[in-house]
């Protein structure tokens, strides 16, 4: 079981996605989206929200496989610390939205993710592994994962990401579980990863470890894009 007090006790570090200035921290609005190439579209025109609410960064990543409903994926947005997350969040409400807006997609939930070890900002094609993992593993667990990412970097492929994510504020949605997200540039790119652990890739040790220490309750990739930088 994950406690607040013990994830406190963790040495985190966040580089990239949660800001250049601290260990950082990301809202996210989950929808379900009727037009998600008009949904997108109508954010990058229109940035006014994420001017508003403080993000250093912003983008979108959209489920394209494991999905639990059509139209799945979410917003995200990036803060240098919890602090400035949570204050966001009473700055924007995204269910008064403007009706243009409403009509192309159904808020489902919000959360506030805290990373766990450093990740690097670079959307791109990303297997996202939900886990539990008990307390007393966790901080093994999260050293695994970065001997994992460095073995895969090692191994020559120098675009591959990591990012390890605690939930704050998840409701029954995200409860006691790690987001873990595993990040190359391309869909054909990932699979050539994983085509290599099958042919037997030294690291794939690693990963087979921390599947052991682990329970897996989620398995999605999604596609992720950058649409807001801040000046």
């Amino acid at each position: 079981m994950i406690t607040f007090f013990f994830i406190m006790g963790i040495e985190i570090h966040a580089d990239g996605h949660a800001s250049n200035n601290g260990e950082g921290a990301f809202n996210t609005l989950m929808v379900k989206s009727k037009d998600i190439e008009k949904y997108v579209a109508t954010l990058k025109s229109d940035q006014t929200v994420f001017k508003a609410i403080g993000t250093s960064d912003a983008g979108v990543c959209i489920t394209r496989s494991g999905n639990n409903h059509e139209g799945e994926m979410f917003v995200w947005n990036a803060y240098p610390d919890v602090a400035t997350a949570m204050h966001a969040n009473t700055i924007y409400n995204p269910y008064d939205a403007p009706r243009e807006m409403k009509k192309l997609r159904k808020v489902k939930y919000g959360v506030t993710w805290r990373p766990l070890k450093s990740f690097r900002l670079d959307p791109g094609w990303e297997r996202v592994i939900r886990v539990k993992v008990e307390s007393e593993d966790m901080n093994a667990y999260v050293q695994t994962i970065k001997d994992l990412e460095k073995a895969i970097i090692e191994s020559g492929y120098p675009a591959f990401n990591m990012g390890v994510f605690v939930p704050i504020g998840g409701g029954v949605h995200e409860s006691e579980t790690l987001m873990i997200r595993a990040i190359m540039p391309t869909a054909k790119e990932f699979g050539e990863l994983v085509d290599n652990y099958f042919k037997g890739a030294s690291w794939g040790r690693i990963w087979e470890q921390s599947q052991m220490m682990s329970e897996v309750t989620s398995d999605t990739f999604e596609e992720c894009e950058q649409i807001f930088k801040a000046e």
